[in-house]
């Protein structure tokens, strides 16, 4: 059978919790000197290219871009890395991994069970970006593990014990060397890049056309497996409307190693034009339910349910073998961000031509094609509802009109096989008493918590009329993602949040500032982080979320008293002094008034002209604003201009940006090394540190 060919990837493969750090940074991240040169290390040479992509693309492979390829190698870190002592009376054992000539690489364990307490951390030699602290809680059912992809090909695994623990598990099988980085360029937060886009005859789905398929969109993921292959599929809804998360895929896509699939939730563009889409949301692992080879599909079960912040739906469907009249396909074609895609016209029925005569749906589009890398793709009818899922036919921009695609019928599904682990409907309805079954939104009664705030950033406050500058938006350097969990930051529920470009070109007050992230703490230990936010800060000081408008809303927690504290990228954050009362309906909590009361007292926050703004020049994020001595702020404006050549400028999105107006300074007029003195006191050896927990 010719395929929708799926798109070779070789990416690392990723739980939901191996995503999210459970805080903390690597020993003196903040100081690059305190780095071990010497560390047992496996080095492997360096990759032929053209070798690794031809014996990946053997006669019956899936074909497709690839960013690199997988090595495979065995080391015990605990038994071969070098462990030294902790003054806290704990271990920490460092080793390092190489593969000489990657632009970035990724990690493998075929083994991960860490001890209370213990906490792993992997980042590049170079020390710019660093994923953890990975713990207990991110361990998965079949003991395995796997990290994202970080820039460059020498990488650094820190582990770091309690006194008295027992001996960790962390048996490294194999890395992801990549020949092409998908990492964001200046001032660009590109999450994933395939290194090509789809053809232009796609519709992003965040287009107008695409507005009353969104809940069909939210069911729509992308899954990724360790060998490098990647294909769509559709979170079902069952009869019993309970949120297990069944998804449909294509039965040519699966292979035994559904532990470590990676499912990517809204990988999708914030904006009608563009090929960026985050891909923080994400959850690892399933259960294979049921499988069919003549009907081409695979029932999956995935390990956890997605969290409310990914907004996930459950598609409807319909079983009754009624041809659709009409309807809508959602895609990602050749790994791009998820597409929309129209036929205005009956369906058909088809076989497939290549001995397995899987029966089809026949579809002529109207409006967008199918195109390689979209294996699995659900089609809906006229209600909405699934009726197949897409395993053949592609288009050209040129003869979508007069060149079908072929969906495995649902209805043919629903009993293909003889028994559970053949058919759809002992999964989907034990009862096998529905015909159709509407979709279902497990966030439509779900209370959404609103915070209204209002604060101020020193850095770009502007004493004389109150408001703030908006010098990064104005030169267009301010991303349309969130930059939040790149740096590290643990987000708890949040991470991911996008806006548009018609928010940042909003004028007057009400124009965005840069990112922020909002966090609820309890209100009995308020260093306990319960949820958070990425939001946007306005000129006049207002917190608002993704729209430029609305309160911050906060889905999946209880109304009920929370701390609210704010962070910035390069400011010492804030939190109120005491809980507060946090419901659907929002009350104002302005951190900008001169009384305003605040965690640690008015030392916490800069008094400038009667308004309370955030400390500013905490560029290193070590939660305290340093002119001198070790892992001081000064310093990382040096590096970031170019050490050599101090008077030198660099133009962009960038955490030395101590002043917010899009250009980072060393010397002259309006530099950022200034207002770091200036807010210590003016004494350089004094230091400003933060006061929230």
């Amino acid at each position: 059978m010719i395929r929708i060919v799926t798109l070779t990837l070789v990416l690392s493969v990723l739980s939901a919790q191996a995503q999210i750090g459970h805080g903390g940074k690597p020993m003196d991240w903040s100081n690059a000197d305190l780095h071990p040169v010497d560390l047992p290390a496996t080095v492997l040479g360096t990759v032929d290219r053209a070798a690794a992509e031809a014996a990946a693309d053997t006669i019956g492979a899936a074909r497709g871009y690839r960013f690199g390829t997988q090595r495979l190698f065995n080391v015990d870190m605990a038994a071969q890395g070098q462990w030294s002592d902790l003054p806290n009376g704990g271990r920490m054992c460092r080793y390092e991994v190489k593969s000489t000539g990657a632009v970035m690489m990724s990690l493998q364990f075929s083994a991960f069970h860490l001890p209370w307490g213990g906490q792993l951390f992997v980042y590049d030699a170079a020390r710019t970006r660093f994923l953890g602290a990975f713990t207990r809680a991110n361990e998965s059912p079949d003991g395995k593990f796997a990290t994202a992809m970080l820039p460059g090909d020498d990488l650094i695994l820190e582990y770091r014990e309690p006194a008295g623990a027992p001996s960790p598990q962390l048996m490294l099988e194999g890395l992801t060397h990549a020949w092409q980085s998908f990492f964001p360029q200046r001032g660009e937060q590109r999450d994933f890049d395939p290194g090509y886009q789809a053809l232009p005859c796609h519709n992003n789905v965040a287009c107008p056309i695409a507005d009353p398929w969104q809940d069909q969109i939210h069911a729509t993921i992308w899954f990724v497996m360790p060998s490098g292959l990647g294909c769509n599929g559709t979170i079902l809804n069952n009869t019993a409307q309970d949120g297990t998360p069944y998804v449909l895929i294509a039965n040519h896509c699966y292979q035994p190693t559904e532990s470590q699939w990676l499912y990517y939730f809204n990988y999708q563009s914030p904006s009608c034009v563009g090929d960026t889409g985050q891909t923080m949301q994400t959850v690892l692992g399933s259960y294979r339910r049921s499988i069919l080879y003549h009907g081409d599909f695979c029932l999956m079960e995935m390990f956890d349910t997605p969290p409310p912040a990914f907004n996930a739906y459950y598609a409807g469907w319909d079983r009754s073998g009624t041809p659709p009249q009409s309807g809508a396909s959602v895609l990602d074609p050749a790994g791009d961000v998820k597409k929309i895609s129209f036929y205005s016209t009956p369906t058909t029925s088809y076989l497939t031509q290549d001995g397995e005569f899987t029966p089809c749906w026949s579809v002529y589009w109207s409006n967008g094609i199918q195109e390689a890398g979209a294996s699995g793709a659900p089609l809906f009818d006229q209600n909405k509802r699934l009726v197949a899922h897409m395993v053949d036919g592609v288009q050209t921009c040129s003869n979508y009109t007069t060149v079908p695609s072929y969906g495995s019928k649902f209805s043919e599904n629903w009993d293909g096989g003889t028994a559970p682990n053949s058919r759809l409907r002992d999964w989907l309805d034990p009862s096998n008493t529905h015909i159709t079954l509407d979709g279902w939104d497990p966030n439509a009664n779900s209370p959404q918590l609103k915070v209204k705030l209002k604060a101020m950033l020193k850095g770009p406050f502007v004493a004389a009329n109150g408001n703030m500058s908006t010098g990064i938006n104005d030169m267009g350097e301010l991303p349309f993602m969130e930059p939040y969990t790149a740096l590290g930051y643990p987000h708890m529920g949040g991470g991911g949040e996008s806006t548009t470009q018609a928010v940042l070109n909003i004028t007057g007050n009400n124009r965005v500032v840069d990112w922020v992230v909002v966090e609820l703490r309890d209100a009995n230990v308020p260093a306990n982080v319960l949820a958070t936010r990425s939001a946007l800060i306005l000129k006049n000081g207002k917190i608002v979320d993704v729209d430029g408008a609305s309160d911050v809303a906060f889905t999946g927690i209880v109304a009920g008293s929370y701390y609210v504290a704010l962070h910035h990228r390069n400011h010492l954050a804030v939190m109120t002094a005491s809980a507060q009362a946090i419901s659907a309906t929002a009350t104002l909590i302005d951190l900008s008034l001169a009384n305003a009361p605040i965690y640690g007292g008015g030392a916490a926050s800069a008094l400038v002209s009667g308004v309370r703004c955030l400390w500013s020049g905490d560029v290193n994020g070590d939660k305290e604003v340093k002119y001198t001595g070790t892992a001081n702020d000064r310093d990382s404006i040096l590096v970031r201009v170019g050490s050599t050549v101090p008077t030198a400028i660099y133009t962009g999105y960038a955490l030395e940006d101590v002043n917010m107006d899009g250009v980072v300074k060393y010397t002259g007029s309006n530099n950022d090394r200034d207002p770091i003195v200036n807010n210590i006191g003016g004494l350089p050896t004094a230091v400003l540190t933060s006061t929230v927990p």
